[in-house]
């Protein structure tokens, strides 16, 4: 498997949260900013795979304080060699797509093909439905009424919209949302004729195109967490998008593995093997003490899911199939229903030997809780993953 780690990077301890507005405090965001240095330089030279951060705005309890991870990314992407660096993701119906897809191509480049691509559909209402006004768009928690399915379209035609622009020199389109160019748009310049494409005789622009394209070819490698449903999958596999799998289920997750199979088989993309093209997410802390592990965890992961995730509705993740009922979301929950792997190496180890006896996921996206985890807690635990244990799965 190959590790990616997914920061959901907290401004202040756990102790300042609780205190309330610490994600406005300029030195805690200094001090996340340090952190994170520190731990993906050391992620870099112990050879994860890559790391990557989310997209979310007014976080001002500091939660998840990473309002542009193309730029966060970048950000430390200087400062390492070899890890890639992503987004877990860009929430494609809230963007201009083309500003997008030339922001990526540029974040490409400036990595010389050291990064991937995020695309997600959006699920906080609080910033997602501010900042989607433009669009007639909000956050969505896939309940297939009209406004999730209006949600569903514009990120595909979004979608759609990059994937032309990163893969032709100049492309048209013609959707819901946009007309790229619009019509009758005139720009009766020669240097377009003598040096450039997509005007006609006219003088008009009847296509357009970005630069640069993507570093690498076609374009980056592309992943969509948090994947819950059927069409996501199957949308994912006709598209090559590796959807991350945050179910803690065996069941559910084998039914969905299957789904993405026989999907990119109908699409043309051969029958690939069970798990391949895949990621599963679990929230990864590893340590000598497994009591410690569990002390700290309890006051990351379990904290901020019990606060602040699990009212969302990210319960439905711990769902056993044909199980009815409410969910907990406290940090016990969590443990017993799998979705967190805290514990010494061999706990650990163990873990990924019962993932593995059913499924073999490509990636695995390890969540990581910098700020209310102390620094050293979380450096001495992407130690033991390096050396104890990535050696057994490689």
């Amino acid at each position: 498997m190959k590790s990616i780690l997914f920061y959901l990077p907290s401004t202040g301890s756990h102790m300042q949260i609780t205190r309330g507005m610490a994600g406005t405090n300029p030195a805690n965001y200094q001090n996340m900013l340090r952190q994170l240095t520190h731990q993906v330089r050391a992620a870099d030279e112990m050879g994860y795979w890559g790391a990557s951060f989310t997209e979310h705005h007014f976080h001002i309890e500091g939660f998840e304080v990473s309002n542009n991870p193309i730029l966060l990314g970048l950000y430390l992407g200087q400062q390492t060699k070899n890890i890639r660096i992503g987004q877990m993701a860009n929430v494609l119906p809230l963007h201009n797509p083309i500003r997008l897809a030339e922001d990526l191509s540029m974040l490409d480049h400036m990595m010389r093909g050291r990064t991937f691509v995020g695309i997600a559909r959006g699920f906080q209402r609080r910033w997602a439905d501010v900042m989607g006004q433009v669009y007639g768009v909000g956050g969505t928690l896939s309940d297939r009424s009209e406004s999730d399915r209006r949600n569903r379209r514009l990120f595909e035609e979004h979608w759609e919209i990059i994937k032309k622009a990163w893969t032709n020199e100049t492309f048209t389109h013609e959707g819901e949302q946009w007309t790229i160019p619009p019509k009758d748009l005139e720009f009766p310049y020669d240097a377009v004729r003598r040096f450039g494409r997509g005007q006609d005789d006219a003088g008009r622009i009847v296509e357009v195109g970005i630069a640069p394209r993507p570093y690498q070819t076609p374009h980056p490698p592309v992943f969509q967490p948090f994947s819950f449903s059927e069409d996501t999958f199957r949308f994912c596999a006709r598209e090559n998008v590796v959807p991350i799998v945050m179910h803690t289920d065996p069941v559910r997750v084998g039914e969905l593995l299957d789904v993405y199979v026989e999907e990119a088989e109908a699409a043309g993309r051969g029958r690939l093997a069970r798990g391949e093209s895949v990621g599963v997410m679990r929230d990864v802390l590893v340590s000598r003490n497994k009591e410690e592990a569990h002390h700290w965890a309890r006051h990351g992961g379990g904290f901020i899911f019990d606060n602040w995730f699990g009212p969302m509705g990210f319960t439905e993740a711990l769902r056993n199939t044909g199980e009815t009922g409410p969910i907990g979301s406290d940090y016990d929950t969590l443990v017993e229903r799998g979705l967190e792997w805290v514990g010494t190496p061999d706990d650990i180890n163990r873990k990924i030997e019962r993932l593995v006896e059913h499924h073999t996921p490509e990636y695995l996206l390890q969540c990581q809780y910098s700020g209310p985890i102390p620094h050293d807690v979380q450096m001495r635990s992407l130690e033991l993953w390096a050396t104890e244990i990535a050696p057994n799965w490689l």
